[in-house]
C-alpha cells in the first residue's frame, strides 16, 4: 500500500487490487504436480507500486523466488499464492478481506482444503499479524495509539495460535511450514524530520515486539521462524551508514531504504513494500530455515 503522508501507517492493502494466486487445481490430475503454498497479506502477494504509485501484486515477491529455486529440487512446482492484500489474522481464519471476492473460503481453510487431496507439497509459508499493528502508528499528528497496539497483539494472540495449529495439522511430517516475521516500514520517517525521527524511534519497540510475540507464538507451536526484520536490521540505529541524498543514517534505515519503497519520491511516497531485492532477502530468510531442517 501507499502510505500517504497524512496516514502512513494504513495497513498492507492493495488498492483496489485482487492479490493473484495461482488457484489450486481439482480433480486426480492435478494430485502429482508438487506445490508451495503462500499465505498472508500483500507481501506475501509480492505488492509493489507502479509508475502512479498504485500497488498491486506482481511475480517479482518473495514466494515467487522460493518457487524458483524449490522448483529446481521439485520439478513441475507451482507457486500458489492464496495471499490477500489488507489481510489480517481474523480474516485469513474467517475471510472478508476486501480484496477477496464475496463468499470465498478463507486462505486458511483453502490452505486446508489443497492439503487434505495433495500429499506433495514441500513448503507452506505464513506472513500475517502485521495488518493488526501497524494502523496503530501515525504520522501526522505523529504518535503511537498504545490502546490500539495492544488490542492488536490481544487479536494476534488469540488468532495466531489457531493458525500454526489448524496448518501444522493439515501439512502433516513431509511438509514444512515457516512463519515470516515483518521488517519496521515506519524506520523510513526517520527522514522526515524531528516529528518522523520520534516516530520512527518509537515503531522501533513496537514492531520489535510484534515479532517477538509472533516469533514465540510459531515457535511453541512447533513452526520454524524466517526472521526478515533481523535481515533488515530493523533495531539498528547505532551503526551508522552514509547514504545518498540522505546523509549519514542508521543501518536500520539503509536497509529499509535501500530494499523497500518507504522513502521514495511522489507519486510513490511512503509505500511500505519491498522492491524486488527486499523480496529477494526474505525469500533467502525461509529458504535458510528449509535448509536447517
Amino acid at each position: 500500500m501507499v502510505l500517504a503522508a497524512a496516514a502512513l501507517a494504513a495497513p498492507h492493502a492493495v488498492r483496489h487490487v485482487v492479490a493473484t494466486a495461482t488457484r489450486a487445481p481439482t480433480g486426480a490430475a492435478s494430485a502429482e504436480a508438487p506445490a508451495y503454498l503462500s499465505l498472508g497479506d500483500s507481501l506475501a502477494a509480492g505488492s509493489q507500486p507502479d509508475e502512479k504509485g498504485e500497488d498491486g501484486p506482481t511475480d517479482q515477491g518473495y514466494a515467487d523466488a522460493i518457487g524458483r529455486r524449490l522448483a529446481k529440487v521439485h520439478p513441475g512446482l507451482r507457486t500458489i499464492r492464496l495471499s490477500c492484500g489488507g489481510a489480517r489474522t481474523s480474516t485469513l481464519i474467517q475471510g472478508g478481506a476486501g480484496c477477496q471476492p464475496k463468499g470465498e473460503p478463507s486462505q486458511l481453510v483453502r490452505a486446508e482444503r489443497y492439503l487434505a487431496r495433495h500429499s506433495d507439497v514441500p513448503l507452506v509459508t505464513v506472513d500475517i499479524g502485521d495488518n493488526d499493528v501497524e494502523g496503530c502508528i501515525s504520522v501526522l499528528p505523529p504518535a503511537v495509539d498504545a490502546r490500539c497496539v495492544q488490542a492488536g497483539r490481544e487479536r494476534i494472540g488469540r488468532n495466531l495460535p489457531l493458525i500454526a495449529r489448524r496448518l501444522k495439522a493439515a501439512a502433516g511430517p513431509r511438509t514444512q511450514v515457516i512463519g515470516i516475521t515483518d521488517y519496521n516500514q515506519f524506520l523510513a520517517l526517520w527522514n522526515d524530520g524531528p516529528q518522523g525521527r520520534a516516530v520512527a524511534r518509537r515503531s522501533v519497540g513496537v514492531i520489535g515486539s510484534l515479532n517477538t510475540l509472533m516469533r514465540d507464538i510459531y515457535r511453541r507451536e512447533g513452526i520454524k521462524v524466517a526472521e526478515a526484520g533481523r535481515l533488515f536490521a530493523s533495531e539498528d540505529l547505532t551503526t551508522m551508514r552514509t547514504v545518498r541524498g540522505l546523509g549519514r543514517v542508521p543501518l536500520a534505515v539503509e536497509r529499509m531504504c535501500r530494499w523497500t519503497w518507504a522513502c521514495s519520491d511522489p507519486p510513490i511516497g511512503h509505500d511500505d513494500h519491498a522492491k524486488p531485492a527486499g523480496y529477494g532477502v526474505i525469500a533467502q530468510a525461509v529458504l535458510d530455515q528449509m535448509s536447517s531442517r
